[in-house]
């Protein structure tokens, strides 16, 4: 028995809070958000999914099989260079989205996309060469999100969830402080800056 250091269970409220708030459910959340907007704009359920079927469920499938095959060592992608085929493949999938909104003419939608696309692909370079934790980029996302077309009195809250996600990441040893509050700073204000530029 171990009397000194922490035991796996002492962290279960990070892998809690790591799993529930992982990106496989936050990115079609996300993308739910952001066509609830636009419904209010003529857009038809089918388009949503349409959407949800090509940028959440193909890139699903895919990580799901990189698993079962073990070309991912694990849920988390542990391994940086892992992660490029899954980001790229995403990537190609949430494109489809951006330029289906555009030649339908969903405005509101497609500058929504846009902004969130780019930002995949500021990530996408970034591991390239470096270990930025994604979890916090979404989650920094998510906050600027909501904040943005719902306001800060509403959905201050969001920050202190942010704040978790960030300490679980750490204390589970998948990222470093700095991985994790550049992440979660690049969701931030780059999803602020997107929407203030191109969003409604």
């Amino acid at each position: 028995m171990k009397l000194f250091g922490p035991r796996k269970t002492d962290f279960r409220w990070a892998w809690i809070a790591s799993r529930v708030l992982d990106p496989v459910f936050l990115i079609p959340f996300l993308l739910v958000a952001a066509v609830m907007l636009a419904l209010a704009n003529g857009l038809r359920w089918r388009f949503m999914a349409l959407l949800l079927t090509v940028d959440a469920l193909f890139p699903a499938i895919f990580f799901i099989r990189g698993l079962q095959t073990k070309r991912f060592s694990d849920w988390d992608i542990t391994d940086r260079l892992q992660r490029n085929s899954l980001i790229f493949f995403t990537l190609s999938c949430h494109l489809f989205g951006v330029v289906l909104a555009f030649f339908l003419g969903k405005v509101i939608l497609f500058e929504i996309l846009l902004v969130f696309w780019l930002l995949a692909v500021i990530f996408a370079l970034i591991n390239l060469v470096w270990k930025i934790s994604i979890h916090a980029g979404v989650n920094g996302a998510l906050v600027a999100f909501f904040n943005h077309y719902y306001g800060w009195d509403r959905y201050w809250w969001l920050v202190i969830v942010l704040a978790i996600v960030l300490a679980s990441r750490v204390v589970i040893k998948k990222h470093t402080w700095g991985q994790v509050l550049v992440g979660a700073g690049l969701g931030l204000a780059w999803i602020t800056l997107g929407l203030r530029l191109w969003g409604a």
